[in-house]
């Protein structure tokens, strides 16, 4: 026998798909009353009070005989004391010192089985692990199918039953709501709080949550109207002020206190025991010759006029400074972003992708999240970072970008934060992403920064000499902070002898230059078809102008595979464009740097994407 009393009365025997609750008003009233007592005596008398609410008929104590008979014939209950069917187990109604009494499993009722459900859901609040106590009363409110005994008779007993189970599903929702917010999830319960603030506009837990919810989304002036309009319902409908916590509450949001905009707790994110991560490495040199570009960039994250999150995008070929660029934006720009700045690669040294799980768990880590939230899969880790940045100002810097969709999970979700993308392809994230996309320093930039990196080496000495190895350099700063960098080590090198190392450096297998495994890495996000012809095209005679049918006849290939391959060195930056051919085709031409140091395959084999 099971019994349901949240919503309409249902009961069940043996066949728990046949709902056997009785028709007649009478027989319910007394059903639920003895459900509502299970295990206790009820007496006579309060059956017929609540049956006939003090007025009962002088036949009551014999119709109500026949409605336990009726309930006992219905599922099967017996009666030991007056010699029915006693049965071995199961619930039993009995007569008992002027009463009956109804033994039934407390887990075989709704009720009781809610109470207990919603008694942790306090304990685990308290105890500040809002995770669980959301889950656990979101548990005890799915128990709830309408009001509680909605189509019972109540007399004064059933009455006062059905208003305190109203209370517990009220506090259950309330708890279930605070839960919530203290994850930081005002978003998601923002429909549900504006609905019971309607409903309930007296009810000042509720009005508190909602002007919560609507202060953390950056709603401040309807939070005070939700404020106003329960003070003059509350001096309305009772008479009263409303209490101390909710005008403490309306001072902070009149204040703008920024504790309001914190969700507490050791389950959510920015605590006051975590301090704010910043995982952004150190540029490794100063920036020469992007003066322009860093001040658009910090133009565009430091503003905060801005009503949209603001998102930059770095591009261009390997070697032209994408990273370094991203890395000093980002330092500059971090007093913006009190909250945290989090970094990432989304590609490793070899060129494989960085699973976006792996990623997540990182920020969350750095964010405050446990080992059991940090232990979800990766579309509910992005979720979780979606809604602990929905009002955060955190600066995401993502390099090594090849392709949107490892993108779209990284994104943190609020106004406030920003993001930095170094990327090695063309990408579209957005229409009001801004593009930055590089190409080689000037001459007299490559200068100033060979010379102003050994400005006492001999080599500065020799003007001529060291424009001739600053034009070997191509305009990318990795090669020139590569030589410099070899200066560093040889003091007593000659022009002579560092212009023949670079220039032996192109066909070498160690890469001392590091060209070579920026291009192994921008080659290992091509398709793996893609990747032969690619080093076939750079070690054949093909000149350096192309066409799809240059390349076509090289490769031995289609015209128009030659063109698509053609189109997708373009978007790597590996080629640039050049104006349509008289057929109305494009040419192309190898990114400054690119070929000469990219004449042979690398040693090392390059890894295809996982």
């Amino acid at each position: 026998m099971r019994i349901n009393l949240l919503g309409p009365l249902q009961a069940y025997g043996d066949d728990h798909r046949v709902d056997m609750a009785p028709a007649a008003q009478k027989v319910r009233q007394t059903l639920a009353m003895l459900v509502l007592n299970a295990g206790r005596v009820v007496p006579f008398e309060q059956l017929m009070d609540e049956l006939w609410n003090d007025n009962p008929p002088a036949s009551a104590h014999t119709a109500l005989q026949t409605y336990v008979y009726q309930l006992r014939k219905r599922f099967s209950l017996g009666n030991p004391r007056s010699g029915g069917a006693v049965r071995a187990a199961g619930p039993l109604l009995g007569t008992v010192d002027g009463g009956y009494q109804l033994s039934l499993p407390a887990d075989h009722v709704d009720v009781f089985r809610c109470e207990p459900l919603l008694a942790r859901a306090r304990a685990e609040f308290r105890d500040e692990d809002f995770a669980r106590a959301r889950d656990t009363a979101a548990a005890a409110l799915q128990l709830w199918r309408d009001d509680a005994l909605v189509d019972v008779r109540k007399g004064p007993t059933l009455k006062a039953e059905a208003v305190r189970l109203e209370e517990l599903r009220t506090s259950a929702h309330h708890l279930r709501i605070e839960s919530d917010l203290h994850l930081g999830r005002h978003h998601e319960v923002l429909g549900e709080l504006t609905s019971m603030a309607g409903r309930e506009p007296t009810d000042e837990r509720a009005q508190g949550n909602l002007m919560t919810a609507l202060y953390r989304m950056d709603r401040r002036a309807e939070a005070l109207q939700v404020y106003r309009r329960a003070r003059e319902r509350i001096a309305t409908e009772l008479g009263l002020d409303p209490s101390p916590q909710l005008q403490a509450l309306h001072t902070a949001v009149l204040t703008s206190d920024e504790a309001l905009l914190r969700p507490a707790g050791r389950l959510t994110a920015v605590t006051a025991a975590t301090r704010a991560p910043c995982h952004l490495p150190a540029p490794r040199e100063p920036l020469t010759g992007r003066a322009g570009q860093l001040a658009r960039l910090t133009a565009v994250l430091a503003g905060r006029a801005r009503e949209d999150r603001p998102v930059v995008i770095v591009g261009g070929a390997p070697g032209t400074g994408k990273s370094e660029l991203c890395l000093h934006a980002a330092h500059q720009v971090s007093g913006h972003y009190p909250d945290g700045r989090l970094y990432a690669r989304l590609r490793d040294g070899a060129g494989r992708r960085v699973r976006p799980a792996e990623i997540l768990r990182s920020f969350l880590r750095g964010l405050g999240a446990t080992e059991e939230q940090l232990r979800l899969g990766t579309t509910d880790l992005s979720l979780l970072f979606r809604t602990w940045t929905a009002d955060l100002r955190v600066l995401v810097v993502l390099d090594d970008v090849c392709d949107v969709g490892d993108l779209t999970p990284l994104l943190p979700s609020g106004a406030g934060c920003g993001v930095v993308i170094g990327s090695r392809r063309r990408l579209f994230v957005s229409s009001s992403a801004v593009h930055v996309e590089l190409a080689g320093l000037p001459f007299e930039d490559c200068l100033h920064l060979l010379a102003s990196s050994v400005p006492s080496h001999r080599i500065t000495m020799d003007p001529e000499g060291l424009r001739r190895l600053a034009r070997l350099c191509r305009g990318l700063p990795g090669v020139l902070f590569a030589v410099a960098s070899q200066l560093r080590r040889r003091p007593h090198w000659t022009a002579r002898q560092a212009t023949a190392w670079v220039l032996a450096s192109g066909g070498a297998d160690s890469d001392p230059l590091g060209v070579r495994a920026g291009f192994d890495r921008t080659l290992a996000t091509l398709p793996a078809e893609s990747r032969p012809l690619v080093y076939a095209l750079v070690s054949s005679g093909v000149p350096d102008r192309l066409t799809p049918v240059l390349v076509a006849a090289a490769l031995g290939i289609s015209d128009q595979r030659a063109e698509d391959l053609l189109e997708e060195l373009a978007e790597s930056y590996l080629l640039r464009v050049r104006h349509p051919c008289v057929n109305g085709r494009f040419s192309y031409e190898w990114e400054p740097g690119t070929r000469p140091f990219a004449a042979r395959p690398s040693s090392a084999p390059v890894m295809c994407s996982a």
